[in-house]
């Protein structure tokens, strides 16, 4: 079984596809710089470029925000620099986004087992 590491908090900004692509690339290094700089901010994680099994999917970028717990990513987002960020995320992408959060574990990376044609020789 894998080594999950102690629970943590998420928010989760599902961005879905700006009307104005060029706008929202312009703006998006505002949110990150308020939004990257909150307090008790642990781990940040970005995809780009989703699809799924039947092509394009209806989100065009996924941002993620680790906290150690819930009241921490509760201060952050009241702090000084994550009200910011959501003035920004207004900008941004207006009705454009959905907020999610989240209890979260993820797995603890471990050293690379042997390659499975090992156990034939």
């Amino acid at each position: 079984l894998p080594t999950l590491t102690p629970r943590m908090y998420k928010l989760t900004i599902l961005f879905r596809h700006p009307p104005d692509i060029t706008k929202f690339e312009k703006t998006w290094p505002d949110f990150i710089h308020f939004a990257e700089a909150m307090p008790g901010l642990l781990r940040v994680e970005v995809s780009s470029s989703l699809s799924g099994p039947q092509g394009p999917v209806e989100f065009y970028k996924i941002h993620e925000f680790y906290f150690a717990d819930k009241t921490t990513m509760d201060k952050a987002m009241m702090s000084e620099k994550g009200t910011r960020a959501g003035g920004v995320l207004q900008v941004l992408a207006p009705g454009g986004y959905v907020l999610l959060f989240a209890d979260a574990q993820e797995d603890i990376p471990r050293p690379p087992a042997e390659p499975p044609e090992a156990d034939k020789k």
